[in-house]
């Protein structure tokens, strides 16, 4: 997907190379993987995980974090991150998790960083005198995977919709999620409406014309702990479905107007479906990972 935006690609990891090589063969990655097993680099784009002090080991089949009795040294790990650089050196965009399971998808860095759209999905869902249509970047999802979701409202000549904030006696609009244990989003990003004068109405109002799309992050939450099975268990039985399916729903509302006359307020229902990936927990053995070259 980069290289077809035109992107070259590399990764970079504070594992040595015997775990990287493993690790490529393992996956079939053929981009380069890039081995600061010092975490120089790592350090030098200040994006080194502050959690593990120096010392700091892993207990990988606990998961737990030690100072002595550890499998694997992980001072140096850095926070998910992604660079776009330019041919120059320049860096035109940054992106670094708060979390280490919180990842963004190949798509929603396109997006984010350079409003290219990727829509791994597109339906629509009502064909009224407004146009809805839903999007999601990927159709499949795995645990702490960050994507983005999308709304599209086509709206016809001689109609606008309200903006969110407006307030009174008008009806703006609105995208409402149902609530759910198995996912976090976070607020829509709402284009910024125009202001536009009304024979009825003193005041400007804001309003949108023509096509609109409102995006918001999506992210199934990472539910997987060696010290607590159970969360991943249960996570199954309550979001997946039997087809291997995890869905998100919401509510999306507006009003159609014209320059004369408003139409009575719509409420679509809206959904979004993604085919789960389970997590994958085969490892370099510990061997591989504390061979660090001197």
């Amino acid at each position: 997907m980069f290289v077809q935006a035109g992107f070259g690609l590399a990764a970079i990891s504070y594992d040595g190379v015997p775990v990287l090589r493993e690790f490529a063969s393992r996956k079939s990655i053929t981009f380069p993987l890039l081995a600061d097993h010092e975490s120089n680099v790592i350090r030098a784009f200040a994006v080194a995980n502050q959690r593990y002090p120096k010392g700091t080991l892993l207990d990988i089949d606990s998961e737990r974090i030690t100072d002595s009795l550890g499998d694997v040294p992980v001072y140096g790990v850095a926070y998910p991150s992604v660079f776009i650089i330019s041919p120059k050196g320049v860096i035109l965009w940054r992106f670094v998790s708060e979390a280490d399971e919180l990842r963004l998808t190949a798509a929603s860095i396109l997006e984010r960083s350079m409003e290219m759209i990727v829509d791994g999905s597109r339906r629509s869902v009502s064909n009224g005198r407004v146009q809805v249509t839903v999007t999601a970047s990927n159709t499949e999802i795995g645990l702490g995977n960050r994507l983005l979701i999308g709304v599209e409202l086509q709206i016809p000549p001689g109609l606008h919709i309200y903006g969110p904030a407006i307030g009174r006696t008008y009806h703006g609009l609105e995208w409402k999620m149902d609530p759910s244990t198995c996912w976090y989003q976070s607020d829509p990003e709402y284009p910024r409406p125009q202001l536009m004068r009304f024979a009825f109405e003193e005041d400007e109002l804001p309003v949108y014309q023509s096509n609109l799309r409102v995006t918001r992050e999506l992210v199934l939450k990472p539910v997987l702990s060696a010290a607590e099975p159970s969360l991943f268990r249960l996570f199954q039985s309550v979001c997946v479905d039997a087809s291997s399916f995890v869905k998100a729903s919401a509510v999306i509302r507006f009003q159609a107007c014209t320059d004369r006359q408003c139409y009575a307020p719509e409420s679509v229902a809206a959904e979004w479906k993604f085919r789960f990936a389970p997590p994958n927990l085969e490892r370099a053995s510990p061997e591989l990972r504390r061979e660090f070259e001197q």
